[in-house]
This record gives C-alpha cells, structure tokens and sequence, in this order.
C-alpha cells in the first residue's frame, strides 16, 4: 500500500515530506509517492527525506515524481486512482493563501479523491515526530478513520490521541456525562481500544460554540496535531480553517491542523470508473456548450403561457387525429408538443444535483399532463366518437417494444439537443417518443368508459415520462455533464432508485402483455 503526496510549493514542500513520512511510518509496510510541481526537483525532495533520516533509520521506499508544468487535476487524481493507494496527502500553508488558484485544485483533489484523503494546514515549525494528537470527533465514517489514524500515531511513537467532544452548555456536571457517554461510543464503533489509558485520552467540553471549545482544549496541552473528520459540521471546518488556525499556528508553539476524509465507498469508486471510461472514449461538452445547454432547458421548461398554449393546441390536434383514425394528423401533434424538454430538464437536474430545475420540471410535467388530459376528455365529450378507433386502442395495449421506444427516444433527444449541430434531428425524435398522444387517449378513454384503454394509455404514458428522464441522465453523464459529489445529491440519488424501481414496476404489465401478443 502507498501514501501519495501532492507538493505545489517549495514552502510546504518539507512540511508536507515529514507528515506523510510519519502517516506511512504509522502503517506497516508503506512506501510513499511524492507527487511534486516542475519547479521542485527530485533531488530537493530526496535532500528534504536525507534530513528526515538523520533522526529516523526507518524510512519507507519513496519514489518521486514530477507533474506537468500547469497543475492538472485529471493528472493527479489518475495516480490517486490507482488500487495500491491508501492515503492522498494534500497541503496548505500561509504563503499560499493569496493563491486561490492552488487552494481550488487542493479542495476539488480532496472532496473527488477516492481513497482516504488528509489536508494539512502546516504550522511553522519543524515536525520529527507526532506523539499528541487531538482529535475533535461527533461521528459518523470520517470521525472514525480520523480516531484510527490518531491511534496509530500514539502506538507508533508511544504518544497518546485525545478524542475530544464537545456538548453544549446543560449544566457542566450533566453536559460532562452526556458528551462522556456520546464520545465512548463514537471511540467504540471506531474500533479504537479505550481500555489503551496510556495511549487514548477522552476530553468531554462543555462550551456552545464548538470552535471555541477545540480551541480551549488544544491549550490545555501543545499538540503536534489536531485531526478532525470532514464530516463534522462546516462551522467547525470553517473554524478550524478561519479564526482558531490563525491563532494556534503562530508563535513557537504553533500546531498543525488537518482535516480527514474516507475513502469513498464501492458505489462512488464505481461511478468514478464509469466516468472516466466516458470521458477518454465519448466527446465532452466544451464548457460553453456545458452553459448554454443549462441556460435552454432551464429556460424552456417552465410552465408559462406559450409552453400552455402549445399544450392546449398539440392536444388538441392530437384528440382529433386519435377520433379521425388518422396516423398523418397525431404526427403532427408530436411536433408541436412542448412536454419532451422538462423531461429533459429532469434528466439534467438529476445529473446537476439540481433540486430547483427539477421542481420547475416536475410542475410544467404535471400541469401539462392535466391541461392535456381535460383537452383530450372534452374534445372526447362534444366528439361524434362512440367507441375506440384503432389509434386509440393502440396505445391503450402497450408493451415492452414501447418501452425501447420510449427510452431510444430519450437517449436520441438529450444528445441532440446538448449538440446544437444535431437540432434538426429533434423532429423525428419528438415524433417517435409521442408524448401527448396518450394522454389525449386517457382524456378520450375515460370519456368513453372504456377504463382498461385509458389504465393502458396512462401505462404508456407513464413508462415514457420515466423511461426518457433515465435517458436521458445517462446522455447527459456520458457527455460530460457533472454534479457536485456530497450531501446535495443525496435527493438526486434517491429520485434515481426510485425511478428505477418504478421503471420495473411498469416493466411487469409491459412484458405480461407482449408476451400474451407473442403467444396468440
């Protein structure tokens, strides 16, 4: 297993060599990587290890490597990627504050790195050895990998780790116990030994502001780290990276800050997979492209009174061709229809992580499907029609050969209209999804009584609306089309499961009726 580190500067370069030489030293085993800009040579990063080595005889393989002239994200997280590697160590300090540029590529390397990721913010002095750490832990998957390494590093160079809570002002004495017990099980489900005295150190603070309380225990004791999980809340991350560094990393007996991130689970290793194999093998939107596709589905989606009016109309024409029997007139009713662009805006907020687009999608589906559905039930009402035509009753009977349809349609209509130089495919597109078609049949159907034609119409219907959003997120993913990884997509990947399960759900009666065709 490997410890890689990232090194843009000369300034952190030494820092950042001594701290991921005792992260490797910690694990049995290591060997580090250097990954280092073009200004820095490979001997000044052997020099900075030689230095290293006067004071410590155990030193793991390193291997230095150096990076292109411009710092290159895609670059960086390739070598990360690799199986062998365990820790990404990444670094800021004081002279890079001004440099927004550096600070940028550290956050997105941290926050798109799959394996366990540490940033360092260095202190000024040197570092031999780190054998007092604290740790600021409420939980959850990143606490935990922070408390493992904290323990490694107490064992490794017989210090000791301090797992720090803090607990709000409810009285010290009752605030003391509650924060003792909550901290004994975050250590518990961290695998850490708290039967270790020597080596773990629990501390419960009673303070409201959890900045100042990391900062009134990091002065009981002059730690040579304090670590905390990146999934504590982002007043600490801002605490931590604001106001309280800038007074512990001054003066003789400044302190290192660092925060910690797990590796990324199985499913966002995958995804990152997928998207890597996509982007070296499928053309991806230049960024202007990127733009200009959000700004017209953003803007076409919404309900306003022409995306209405070409509602009304396309129903409209649509009802009369399904009551005339005529192919010729429902096919000009799927030209006019305005309803493929939210579905197509919906497959892009899933995407983007993009919650307000895909409310504004949602409303123009679900009012564009009532106008429809009262254009379709009325004209059926005043009609001569007395009982189903055959374009009627042909897509009250739909089946799996109708899902294919639907979801081609979709993947055919997200290209064309992300590639400009495509739009004038979007007409046969509109016409083999015929979206309104069936809703003028549920609208007719029901008018007519006919309650298993318009449960088939809305059938069909309803496995278009899906199955072309899911289509279309794929299109958009593979071209290019990214959103932020985190907690802001939790609701884009949970609409994405349920979309699937609906879609095998609405797969059953699709196969159930093809295969009933298949056998008469």
């Amino acid at each position: 297993m490997s410890v890689v580190t990232v090194i843009h500067s000369r300034e952190e370069a030494e820092g950042l060599i001594r701290w991921s030489l005792l992260l490797a030293l910690s694990y049995e085993d290591e060997r580090l990587t250097v990954l280092h800009s073009s200004g820095i040579k490979d001997s000044e990063v052997r020099a900075h290890v030689e230095e290293w080595e006067k004071d410590h005889p155990a030193v793991p393989e390193i291997e230095a490597k150096s990076l292109s002239a411009v710092p290159d994200e895609e670059e960086i997280l390739d070598e990360l990627r690799k199986p062998f590697v365990k820790f990404a160590v990444l670094g800021q300090n004081r002279e890079m504050i001004h440099d927004r540029e550096l600070i940028r590529l550290n956050r997105r390397i941290f926050d798109r790195a799959v394996c366990d990721t540490i940033l360092f913010r260095l202190a000024g002095g040197r570092m031999n050895e780190c054998d007092s750490v604290l740790i600021p832990s409420a939980g959850g998957p990143h606490s935990a990998v922070a408390l493992r390494l904290g323990s490694r590093f107490a064992n490794r160079f017989d210090g000791f780790v301090t797992p720090l809570y803090v607990e709000p002002e409810i009285g010290d004495d009752d605030g003391r116990a509650v924060g003792g017990r909550v901290l004994g099980r975050v250590i518990s489900d961290a695998g850490v030994d708290t039967s270790d005295e020597e080596h773990i150190r629990p501390e419960v603070v009673v303070a409201n502001d959890v900045g100042d309380g990391i900062y009134e225990a990091a002065h009981r004791h002059n730690y040579d780290l304090i670590l905390i999980g990146a999934s504590s809340s982002l007043s600490v991350k801002r605490k931590l990276f604001g106001a309280i560094p800038s007074r512990m990393l001054e003066g003789e007996d400044s302190t290192t800050v660092a925060v910690i991130r797990k590796r990324y689970p199985v499913v966002h290793r995958v995804r990152d997979a997928f998207e890597r194999f996509f982007r070296l093998r499928v053309p991806q939107l230049e960024r202007e492209d990127r733009i200009a596709l959000f700004d017209r589905l953003q803007t076409q989606s919404r309900w306003s009174f022409d995306f209405f009016t070409l509602m009304l109309l396309s129903t409209g024409i649509a009802s009369l061709g399904l009551m005339q029997d005529s192919p010729a007139v429902v096919i000009g009713a799927m030209l006019v229809a305005p309803l493929m662009t939210p579905l197509l805006g919906s497959g892009l907020a899933l995407v983007q992580g993009n919650l307000p687009l895909m409310r504004t999608c949602l409303r123009s589906i679900f009012r564009g499907f009532l106008a429809a559905i009262l254009v379709g039930g009325f004209l059926g009402w005043i009609g001569p029609l007395e009982e189903i035509s055959r374009e009627l009753a042909g897509r009250g009977n739909p089946t799996l050969l109708d899902f294919g349809v639907a979801a081609l349609s979709g993947l055919a209509a997200s290209y064309c209209v992300a590639r400009p130089g495509l739009s004038s495919a979007l007409a046969g597109v509109a016409i083999a999804a015929a979206l309104v078609p069936p809703i003028a049949t549920v609208g007719i159907s029901l008018v007519l009584q006919d309650w298993d034609n318009a449960q088939g119409a809305a059938l069909l219907f309803a496995t278009n609306v899906v199955a072309i959003i899911i289509a279309a997120s794929f299109t958009f993913f593979v071209i290019g089309v990214r959103g932020q990884v985190g907690k802001k997509q939790l609701w884009a990947r949970r609409s994405l499961v349920l979309l699937l399960i609906m879609l095998v759900i609405l797969m059953v009666p699709l196969a159930t009726v093809l295969l009933k065709k298949a056998a008469g």
